[in-house]
């Protein structure tokens, strides 16, 4: 062991010893806590099952007492000398009996010897009754028949005088207890001064009475004794004194093995950059004789530095293929024709390998100023020109690439609109020509960062219709840029706007066949009015012929007369509307109304069915803005499907369910009959276009209504009824006027 190693294991010495005494006090410190610790457990135990035994002792008296004095009651006889003695004695001796009184087996309180609030009704069966809390008091009943076994002495029982009572002072002095009822919840606590913060707990289960009472008894805090809490410090402070002394020694020593460690670390740090380079140096002297190789050049080129120090031209390291090459740049470099940005040059390395490097030379100064030879840093490149080349082969294909997609690319800078790259794509839908240079363009629509823009835009000028997707992206420099993408969909759009048309036409059709259908029922609704009117006109016409007209009974004949002709205009304008080809006009609208409508217009075929119709309409629900005709028309479609469903129904169970509520945004429309319902392969195929599952059906009105449903942003299913039939559901989401808008 050298002299510098055995001073400092010297100098550690007394510290160890200072906390190897350290430790020791603090075990003996620990072992007596513990031993503390287990004697007042035991001791808590001891206390606690003492306790409880005494509570249950006293519970068992009381009990005791009240069987004793049930026996003594003979009929109705309260006044007897031996009851009343027998009362009067057990509660003077027992504090806890705040109640006493005689209940028939309903609860009627014939007699008490306690306050009224304590003679409450007991319903329950002899024994014992539950705890119950009244102003804070816990309280507990129990219940004896009488000898005649028609009525029941029942006693109440204060919980927390019977702890007071039962709890003595030497207990009290240790310990706070406090009663649980059998939810853990506290019901009585008896204490005189604060709890120990340590949290020492004994918990016990009362026997008697057996309602799931428990016990549960804190130590109270104790004074410490000051020799035994400054004892640990008194320590502490030792071992810090011994460890300053140690220090001090350690900081003497340490000054002498610094002055040591110097020379050695100016060394260690220069020869430690050196090889942890990655670039390969080399120095020459004035002739190329190498007087300098690093670790990194000799791992390059991988020959020993013992092998190139002292070599002069031609050096190993050169590839036969490109010794000219390699002598040109050696002769440069002595000639003092340094080029700034080095020389490319390729070398081998003694494997064999060739692998290509970049030069860097400069002069080589030595500590007094003088010019000794020439200094070469070197930096293997070879990954960087495969790196290079993969990179260039990856853009042209990517070019390529770009080239080739039918959509429009451009790329932007995001602060001066610059067009950066672009594809030929969007060259030739835009017109830009191959030898434009530097140009700015102006973005489709409006960009925003978060979230990304997807729209439309239309190019009024060549008409043609673009699906824009703007991206913000970073480009190859880390400057902001905009990245979008336009397809033209001039072609979609066109077909979209054919479909619509002839989904519109379908509409149209659909309405003019279910308007054929409701002929029978339009002439039984007109019927009323018109006959209403004739029947004012009679009544007219007979007022008349009066000698002494009424002018009072004519005046309301022609003002009936006037409201059954708006009642028939209201019922035709609503025909009229509702077959009316037009385009979709959306409006402020209301479900009910809708609703109403419809039921009316099918109101013949419902009676003439016998379908009982109940509608559930949950409160609060907001107006609609869409297309009211529309709607109507799907809830017409949906409904008269259902009246139809139940025709093979038995009349008892035609049921037409009617449910309108709200699921979160949207209104949810549930139409439930109890039809012969829908089979999973009719289910598969309901919606298709001229699918039907009835004889006379053009397999068209649900594929309209879920073009309808769909056009107003919703959705429409079908589903089995859980009472049998089927039930159709829609969904149309709550808007506001100033969001909603027309595609």
């Amino acid at each position: 062991m050298t002299p510098t190693r055995a001073h400092r294991w010297l100098a550690l010495v007394p510290g160890l010893l200072a906390a190897l005494v350290t430790l020791a006090l603090a075990g003996y410190l620990l072992l007596s806590h513990g031993e503390a610790a287990e004697q007042r457990a035991a001791l808590l135990e001891q206390d606690l099952l003492w306790q409880k035994q005494a509570i249950e002792q006293q519970v068992a008296i009381d009990r005791d007492a009240v069987h004793g004095l049930a026996a003594t009651l003979s009929g109705a006889d309260y006044n007897s000398p031996i009851f009343q003695a027998r009362v009067l004695s057990l509660l003077q001796t027992s504090p806890e009996v705040v109640g006493l009184s005689v209940q028939d087996r309903f609860g009627h309180v014939e007699w008490h010897a306690t306050q009224a609030a304590w003679a409450l009704p007991y319903r329950g069966e002899p024994g014992w009754g539950d705890v119950w809390v009244s102003h804070g008091q816990p309280r507990l009943r129990y219940a004896v028949l009488t000898p005649d076994r028609r009525r029941m002495l029942v006693m109440v029982l204060a919980l927390d005088r019977l702890l007071q009572q039962q709890v003595p002072w030497w207990i009290a002095q240790r310990y706070q207890i406090t009663l649980y009822g059998n939810e853990g919840r506290p019901l009585a606590s008896k204490f005189q001064r604060q709890l120990d913060p340590a949290g020492v707990i004994g918990n016990i289960d009362l026997g008697n009475p057996p309602v799931g009472l428990s016990l549960k008894a804190e130590v109270y805090q104790t004074p410490a004794n000051p020799v035994t809490g400054a004892l640990p410090w008194i320590v502490f402070g030792l071992a810090l004194a011994m460890l300053a002394s140690t220090w001090a020694l350690g900081r003497v020593m340490r000054v002498r093995e610094e002055a040591e460690s110097r020379l050695r670390a100016e060394t260690a740090l220069r020869k430690a950059m050196e090889d942890s380079l990655v670039t390969g140096l080399r120095a020459m002297d004035h002739h190329g004789r190498v007087l300098y190789v690093n670790r990194a050049f000799c791992e390059m080129v991988g020959y020993r530095s013992e092998e190139l120090i002292g070599h002069s031209p031609p050096m190993p390291y050169w590839p036969p293929e490109e010794m000219a090459r390699c002598e040109a740049v050696f002769d440069a470099i002595l000639a003092g024709r340094l080029d700034p940005n080095g020389f490319t040059v390729r070398f081998m390395r003694r494997n064999g390998e060739r692998f290509d490097v970049r030069v860097y030379a400069s002069r080589l100064i030595d500590g007094e100023g003088e010019h000794i030879g020439w200094m070469g840093s070197m930096y293997d490149i070879t990954e960087i020109r495969r790196e290079r080349e993969a990179l260039q082969a990856s853009h042209e294909r990517f070019v390529t690439v770009m080239n080739g997609l039918d959509a429009a690319v451009a790329v932007t800078d995001a602060q001066t609109g610059e067009l950066l790259m672009s594809n030929q794509q969007f060259d030739r839908a835009f017109g830009l020509p191959d030898w434009r240079g530097r140009c700015c363009v102006l973005p489709f629509v409006l960009r925003r960062v978060d979230p990304p823009v997807d729209a439309e835009w239309y190019d009024s000028y060549r008409r043609h219709w673009y699906q824009v997707k703007s991206r913000q992206s970073v480009w190859v420099d880390g400057s902001a840029v905009w990245l979008e993408i336009a397809t033209d969909i001039t072609a979609l759009k066109t077909a979209t706007e054919r479909e619509r048309q002839q989904n519109e036409t379908l509409q149209q059709t659909a309405r003019l066949i279910s308007m054929g259908e409701m002929a029978s029922s339009l002439a039984h609704e007109l019927n009323q009015p018109l006959g209403a009117i004739a029947s004012y006109a009679s009544g007219c016409r007979n007022i008349l012929a009066a000698n002494s007209p009424n002018l009072a009974q004519l005046d309301q004949a022609i003002d009936k007369m006037a409201e059954q002709a708006k009642r028939a205009g209201h019922i035709i304008r609503g025909i009229r509307e509702f077959v009316q080809r037009r385009a979709p006009h959306r409006k402020r609208c209301d479900i009910g109304t809708l609703l109403d409508t419809v039921l009316g217009l099918l109101g013949h075929e419902v009676a003439r069915r016998g379908v009982a119709v109940s509608i559930a309409q949950a409160e609060g629900l907001p107006p609609l803005y869409a297309d009211a005709v529309m709607l109507e028309q799907v809830l017409f479609n949906l409904i008269k499907n259902a009246l139809e469903a139940m025709d093979n129904t038995s009349a008892e169970q035609r049921r037409l369910a009617i449910s309108l509520a709200r699921q979160e945004g949207s209104l949810k429309v549930t139409i439930a009959d109890r039809g012969a319902g829908i089979t999973p392969e009719q289910l598969e195929q309901l919606f298709k276009p001229f699918f039907t599952t009835k004889d006379t059906g053009m397999g068209m009105g649900l594929n309209i209504c879920r073009s309808i449903i769909e056009h107003h942003h919703g959705r429409l299913w079908a589903e089995a009824n859980p009472g049998g039939g089927c039930r159709f559901i829609f969904t149309v989401p709550f808007s506001e006027e100033t969001d909603a808008h027309e595609p």
